[in-house]
């Protein structure tokens, strides 16, 4: 049974927060190695690479210290070659962006950051690091989330008209539930045991939390394209779990329908073992970042 939900956790499909210094840079031994279109390059050109697109899409196992800590060297990187860009992150929501830019304003103490934006378990250690450079850097850092108050409760009542009033402010204004390709993917992952349990899930079940895993989609997509509305020339970095962006589906797709012509790339996580035989899933608008799973 445990190794069913890390599954599901390191995919970024939990609706709850999900638990897991400096990076070093990849010419520096990291743990990570960077290919676009089969050949091998450096964080450099990786980043490079990234600078022809309007968002790029850092997918992430969230319990990978590898990959959180190649995360923070692309995002310093990123903002070498390129100081116009915004951060923005899955692991904070809608309603503490109030919060979020009270605290890159200095006008409230870390702690009282801390207490008041939810943040995840391994914020201190993954998360921490990202809003730091961001705020010695004047950068502005987007809570693109749903509140997963409103995505749980989502999941009970399937019907987001019985959403409480108060929290309906944080809807996004599209939500789209297609039973296609994202959701055939996201029912493999669902209906996974681990060959000692019972537990297995209802279709219905799955079909709930699939509603709420496009809203979560639905409002990160939406954030970040309104964002960039006011800012047309800027970059924007989203961070977020693999599952949100793999295949250039979830998010990414989101992002494509709502604007088609805002150009997406998206670093995709494999671990090394496997490079191989699923490089050819991906076509030239993905980055692969190899990792050894610890």
């Amino acid at each position: 049974m445990k190794k069913f939900w890390q599954i599901i956790a390191c995919s970024g499909l939990v609706l709850t927060s999900c638990l897991g210094g400096m990076a070093q840079a990849q010419d520096e031994k990291s743990d990570v190695e960077y290919y676009y279109q089969g050949e091998k390059i450096d964080l450099d050109k990786a980043v490079s690479i990234s600078k022809n697109y309007d968002v790029v899409f850092f997918d992430e196992y969230h319990d990978q210290k590898s990959i959180h800590e190649a995360e923070l060297s692309f995002f310093q990187e990123m903002y070498k070659q390129n100081k116009d860009m915004i951060l923005s992150m899955e692991m904070f929501e809608r309603d503490v962006q109030p919060v979020m830019d009270k605290y890159l304003n200095d006008e409230i103490t870390e702690t009282e950051f801390i207490n008041n934006s939810r943040p995840w378990e391994n914020y201190q250690t993954d998360y921490k690091p990202l809003v730091e450079f961001a705020k010695e850097k004047d950068m502005y850092v987007l809570a693109s989330n749903i509140p997963r108050r409103i995505a749980n409760q989502y999941t009970k009542v399937g019907d987001l008209a019985l959403i409480e009033d108060k929290d309906k402010i944080y809807l996004p204004k599209k939500h789209l539930v297609e039973y296609e390709r994202y959701y055939d993917k996201f029912k493999n992952y669902m209906s996974m045991g681990d060959g000692q349990s019972h537990m297995m899930m209802t279709p219905e079940r799955i079909e709930a939390f699939y509603k709420a895993q496009c809203l979560k989609d639905d409002t990160m997509a939406e954030s970040i394209v309104e964002l960039l509305k006011e800012h047309k020339d800027t970059k924007v970095l989203h961070i977020q779990g693999s599952f949100h962006g793999d295949e250039h589906l979830g998010v990414v797709e989101k992002v494509n329908k709502l604007n088609p012509s805002l150009k997406t790339v998206v670093i995709t996580p494999i671990e090394a073992k496997d490079y191989e035989k699923m490089k050819h899933n991906y076509g030239e608008d993905t980055i692969i970042m190899t990792f050894v799973r610890k």
